[in-house]
């Protein structure tokens, strides 16, 4: 594989959270390797697999559209830098690029639906900030100079 992708992972005592740091090539082979990295070391603190796959599709949602959005166009890729934090209650989330700004500075509102609906049936494409919405909380976004800034959380359920 020859996209760039590097972490830097720093396990810290029991009572502390755990945290990790991603810094990926703004590409869909990037995000996949980065993705599986992550779930890896989530599954290491015996994360429910449903954790794990809400984790994993708010992750691929947002780190896709960094990719598809904010370098569209680049002559380049970017890079797209993770961090997040595990405290067992819940995974927080922050996600920097340099690639262009949220459209009017602000975060997409996404198209809604319940959670129930999430089923076999949904058409391809504009549901990402949709469902990011729906699998995440506490979401802000910020542009400071030339870089773009969410941060989130995931709320964890018990089990």
């Amino acid at each position: 594989m020859s996209a760039l992708y590097r972490h830097n992972d720093a396990v810290k005592p029991a009572s502390a959270p755990y945290g990790f740091e991603v810094t990926l090539e703004a590409s869909p082979d990037a995000v996949c390797a980065a993705l599986g990295h992550i779930r890896a070391e989530l599954a290491r603190h015996r994360l429910s697999k449903e954790n794990l796959e809400v984790i994993e599709l708010v992750m691929a949602e947002t780190l896709n559209n960094v990719v598809e959005h904010a370098y569209a166009g680049a002559p380049q890729a970017g890079l797209i830098g993770v961090r997040g934090t595990y405290s067992g209650e819940d995974l927080r989330l922050r996600i920097t690029d340099i690639g262009k700004p949220m459209p009017g500075f602000t975060l997409p509102a996404g198209k809604p639906f319940k959670r129930h609906e999430i089923a076999d049936v949904l058409p391809e494409g504009g549901f990402g900030w949709g469902l990011i919405r729906l699998l995440s909380c506490n979401l802000a976004y910020s542009r400071m100079g030339d870089m773009n800034l969410l941060t989130l959380r995931i709320p964890l359920a018990a089990g």
